[in-house]
């Protein structure tokens, strides 16, 4: 019998692994195709500048909204705060995002249209936000199949009105349309559904900002980690202009998909690790962590190897009336790189939130950020915008360094870390 139960178990979570891969890589692919169609459908590059300006600055407000709780909610297995306290801390992060960003876009020398179109995607990152809570409960009661439909549907949603709207009007139109189809799949297909699983409970607001306040140091984490990208980018528009920075991401943009293969094998990897850590299972937690550095190893291996064979040509098939843009294919492999080196910073996000230290990433990633900021000028004035690839490879590589050591450090010397009544 408790064989029976263990291979139901296997089972439903291969069939909600896969749903939630095949949800994850059409939500992200659909972002990418996003950057694509606005070359396309536009007259000249200006426009793919706006949409990347608009993407790389509400990075730094979609770290706020997001608040990197999803690891920590997921991992909480002893039920230290409610799902009612989760969700409640998120619609606080979501509003303070909002109105941050409207201060921020009015003070900072942003153009009409820019600033119109970064608070519109500014709120569609909330609302993204605000799902993820939900997909934290979700995954927490081992339904990531809901995850999986729900980013499969918002995908299709979003890439259709993005396509019609931006035909039809014009690319403020367009991004304020994806906000609204999202949304109405929020409150159509999760919410339903999600309630079904939430267990409901009378909360403070004071308890809510405890968690708020525990979970400040991975908010931090990510806010980081959004910088090293974002400054960069933003910096390319600052220095070079516009034009740079739309074709810096139209020749890069497909390097999301390292990200995107690496993600939905990184999700379920929280409730795994919290389960080696309540077990006191130390070689499990080892191997799964081997296993996984492997795997994202192979990814950057892959993909920046295909970069070099026929990364000029795959970028000729996507903007063939746009040779500015493949003349900077030299651009792709260290982009791919970076993006490989942005998934390997996820999975120790992953490792650090379970055992709970998130002093110790906080210290590596702000380590990372000082240099970022310290040398961003230098590197693009040095090499054009492939200094955005040169300091974010170096940023970054920073950050795993000193992770992965303090990781090692825990493996070897904590005893505590792995007793069986160690709480998380």
């Amino acid at each position: 019998m408790e064989r029976l139960k263990q291979r139901i178990s296997e089972n439903r979570f291969i069939k909600d692994t896969s749903w939630n891969s095949f949800g994850v890589l059409t939500y992200f692919a659909c972002q990418w195709f996003m950057t694509v169609v606005v070359v396309w459908l536009s007259d000249d590059l200006r426009n793919a500048g706006y949409l990347s300006l608009a993407m790389s600055v509400s990075n730094f407000f979609a770290a706020i909204a997001l608040y990197n709780m999803r690891y920590f909610q997921v991992s909480d297995i002893n039920k230290e705060y409610s799902d009612s306290e989760y969700v409640a801390s998120r619609v606080f992060t979501c509003v303070t995002s909002i109105l941050i960003c409207a201060v921020f876009i009015f003070i900072a020398d942003f153009s009409p249209v820019q600033r119109v179109i970064i608070l519109i995607y500014v709120i569609f990152r909330a609302n993204e936000s605000f799902i993820d809570v939900l997909h934290g409960i979700d995954q927490k009661n081992e339904r990531m199949d809901y995850v999986g439909v729900s980013m499969f549907i918002r995908g299709i949603a979003m890439i259709t009105a993005f396509i019609i709207l931006l035909w039809l009007f014009d690319l403020t139109v367009a991004v304020a349309g994806i906000v609204v189809f999202t949304v109405l799949v929020g409150m159509i297909y999760d919410l339903p559904r999600t309630k079904k699983l939430a267990t409901y409970s009378i909360y403070t607001w004071k308890q809510v900002f405890l968690l708020l306040k525990r979970c400040l140091p991975l908010m931090l984490v990510l806010f980081i980690i959004t910088t090293i990208g974002s400054y960069s980018r933003y910096s390319i528009e600052r220095i070079h202009g516009t034009e740079a920075l739309g074709i810096y991401a139209s020749v890069t943009v497909p390097t999301l998909i390292v990200q995107v293969a690496a993600f939905p094998m990184l999700a379920p990897l929280t409730n795994l690790f919290a389960a080696c850590i309540k077990e006191g299972d130390r070689k499990r937690f080892l191997r799964i962590f081997i296993l996984s550095s492997a795997a994202i190893i192979g990814i950057i291996i892959i993909f920046t190897g295909l970069s070099l064979l026929i990364g000029e040509w795959g970028l000729g098939i996507l903007y063939r009336d746009r040779p500015v843009i493949t003349e900077h294919a030299y651009l792709l492999p260290r982009a791919f790189i970076v993006s490989g080196l942005v998934s390997y910073i996820w999975l120790m996000n992953i490792i650090f939130a379970a055992i709970r230290d998130l002093k110790g990433i906080l210290t590596g990633n702000l380590i990372g950020v000082i240099v970022c900021l310290a040398s961003t000028d230098f590197f693009l004035n040095r090499y054009y915008i492939d200094g955005a690839n040169y300091v974010m490879m170096v940023c970054q590589g920073i950050v795993v360094i000193l992770l992965i050591t303090r990781f090692l450090w825990y493996i070897m010397y904590d005893k505590k870390l792995f007793s069986p009544e160690t709480d998380i």
